[in-house]
């Protein structure tokens, strides 16, 4: 079975986020995030200073894609750009 999801990834020592989408098969693959920033952020802090959190199951690609658009838009960047990963 295939898995596609949204999920929200929160730093718990700054309290930064990162919002993203995955598709697997496996639920369990310690995905957390492909973005620069947050690859570098996981880096410096330890992946166990990091919690990720499933927001929603999605149908399909397109679906996802979707979904993450209206969540990570560029107003909503320039907003929080100093509080999210998210680039």
């Amino acid at each position: 079975m295939t898995y596609y999801y949204i999920y929200k990834i929160t730093n718990k020592i700054n309290h930064k986020i990162y919002y993203g989408q995955h598709t697997t098969s496996n639920l369990d693959d310690g995905y957390m995030g492909s973005g620069l920033a947050i690859k570098r952020a996981i880096k410096k802090y330890g992946k166990e200073n990091f919690e990720k959190k499933i927001l929603k199951f999605c149908n399909n690609v397109d679906e996802l894609n979707i979904i993450e658009a209206r969540l990570v838009n560029k107003r909503w960047l320039e907003k929080n750009s100093n509080r999210t990963y998210n680039l």
